[in-house]
């Protein structure tokens, strides 16, 4: 049986007792239940140094690289590094320099106690400045006081050991008592305890990817985690924990290798019993996207189209087809737990039809995925203009017969051609779409608007009819995009701000429907 037919039956196979209620594959793949609760997946947030969320108790794992600075020079991020280890460490500090990193970036670091731990292996000296401060030190272990100001805690290396260079730093906190025997922090955990699927598409750094080859991914013994994507180990680490597919995005340059090398890791190490949702890249029709301009590019040399659009869309179906059967191939016996994702734009349903049709889709789509965003058009040049006049009571007025018209709208024609085909409908991402671009991300008026109506509890309110409009389309899993990252010109994105923004009307709506 193909699984896109079992996927039809599994709501009636749960409600008759022959699958039990836990079952994770249900919870992921489950359109169109009559259950109440929505079924919910999560765009984890990316790891990078000015992040508000902290998934790690080791905070080194956020830390930026270790950047070269000159003594009494201005800073700079440009300069050229000395030799390092393969891990990211220095090896030598060049006469007349030091070299930095941002061990904490945030302002919004109330979560994390009053005092860290460094400990490290080999020899070097270090200096604490800005956000932190010195308080002891012992062979391997320094002891660090926060301060009560916004400015990062920085870490600055004035020397090392050629031979036994500084090495195997982490940074965690002092006081803190969790109990979570993991890597992760309880609150991180607990905050995604209830999704359905984990899209790791920012903590691989899907987008513009310039990862070919299996050497150059990403390893686990780096210094930190936050440059050229997250571990695939850690990644496999936490859906383990958690009981939760993981959602994998390969970079549209990877090779063969890399993606069988990839699904091999991941068979080996992921729990027998999760399944693990493969797409080709991320937004291949988006052409802000390199992979987007790349697939055109291939799919005109191909000769899948004379059109360029239509050439990267087939060429993107053809390559997620070959992707696809690599990892069913790795996973043999057990290649149902792969839930092949095509992913095309929303707004566009051609987009569908194109991808969907082509070639070996048939044989290897289990769902496709759309992103059923609203709000947008509110932030491109033609609107701007007009929206940054607004109130929120306006801008509310405007979204909400977008949620109620066009937004509900194209998820049903999105719906329609996705029964057509015989697949679930997914989104891979959704939510609230206010930002400026195309020249005006820089509107700070616009950008204090759309920062206040996130905090709105109207939008909460927007959030519960705009998945109450999903869910009768027939829509299954939706990914939110995305966990935590604060308001800024490049949009809104966190359903958090920050650690401690527990009553964000995003999150509230989210908790509210998912325990329905």
């Amino acid at each position: 049986m193909k699984r896109r037919n079992l996927l039809k039956l599994v709501p009636a196979l749960v409600a008759s007792g022959v699958l039990p209620p836990s079952s994770v594959r249900s919870q992921a793949l489950n359109g169109g239940s009559t259950s109440r609760a929505a079924s919910f997946g999560m765009n984890l947030a990316p790891v990078n140094y000015w992040t508000t969320e902290h998934p790690f108790k080791n905070l080194a794992l956020c830390a930026s690289p270790w950047r070269l600075q000159e003594v009494n020079g201005p800073y700079r991020m440009d300069l050229p590094l000395p030799p390092a280890t393969a891990e990211g460490y220095p090896t030598v500090v060049p006469r007349g320099t030091f070299l930095e990193t941002f061990l904490v970036f945030t302002p919004y670091r109330a979560h994390l106690g009053h005092t860290l731990s460094v400990t490290y292996e080999g020899k070097g000296v270090i200096e604490y400045l800005a956000g932190g401060e010195l308080v002891s030190r012992a062979p391997g272990k320094d002891v660090v006081r926060l301060l009560q100001n916004e400015a990062p805690v920085i870490a600055r290396l004035k020397s090392t050991d050629a031979n036994t260079p500084l090495r195997d730093v982490r940074v965690a906190e002092v006081e803190s008592d969790d109990p979570e025997p993991s890597r992760f922090r309880t609150a991180f955990l607990n905050r995604l305890s209830s999704m359905s699927v984990l899209r790791f598409m920012d903590w691989m750094e899907t987008n513009n990817s310039k990862i070919s080859r299996w050497d150059e991914r990403p390893v686990e013994a780096r210094y930190s985690q936050a440059e050229g994507g997250v571990a695939i180990e850690i990644m496999v680490e936490l859906c383990n924990r958690l009981g939760i597919p993981p959602w994998f995005t390969m970079p549209h340059l990877a090779d063969d290798d890399y993606v069988r090398n990839f699904a091999q890791l991941v068979k080996t190490t992921l729990q027998p019993q999760i399944p693990v949702y493969v797409e080709y890249s991320n937004e291949v029709w988006n052409g802000l996207f390199e992979q987007a301009q790349y697939a055109s590019r291939e799919g005109l040399s191909l000769g899948l189209s004379a059109n360029p659009y239509e050439a990267g869309l087939r060429f993107y179906s053809q390559r997620s087809s070959e992707v696809i059967s690599i990892w069913e191939d790795v996973f043999a016996e057990e290649r149902d737990r792969v839930v092949g994702v095509y992913a095309t734009h929303g707004v566009n349903a051609w987009t569908s039809e194109v991808v969907l049709s082509w070639q070996d889709a048939s044989k290897y789509c289990d769902v496709l995925a759309i992103a059923p965003y609203f709000g947008g058009a509110m932030g491109n040049r033609d609107n701007a203009p007009t929206v940054s006049k607004w109130n929120l009571d306006r801008l509310f007025e405007a979204l909400a017969a977008e949620v109620d018209g066009e937004n509900r709208d194209y998820i049903r024609r999105q719906a329609e051609i996705s029964n057509r085909f015989g697949v679930p409908l997914i989104a891979y991402e959704g939510g609230q779409h206010l930002v400026g671009y195309s020249g005006t991300e820089h509107d700070e008026i616009l950008h204090r608007l759309f920062a206040e109506a996130n905090r709105d509890p109207r939008m909460g309110d927007l959030y519960r009819r705009h998945i109450a409009h999903w869910r009768e389309a027939g829509g299954g899993t939706y990914a939110l995009f995305n966990s935590m990252s604060r308001s800024s010109q490049w949009g809104c994105w966190g359903l958090l701000e920050y650690e401690s923004d527990s009553d964000a009307p995003k999150w509230r709506a989210v908790e509210q429907m998912l325990n329905m």
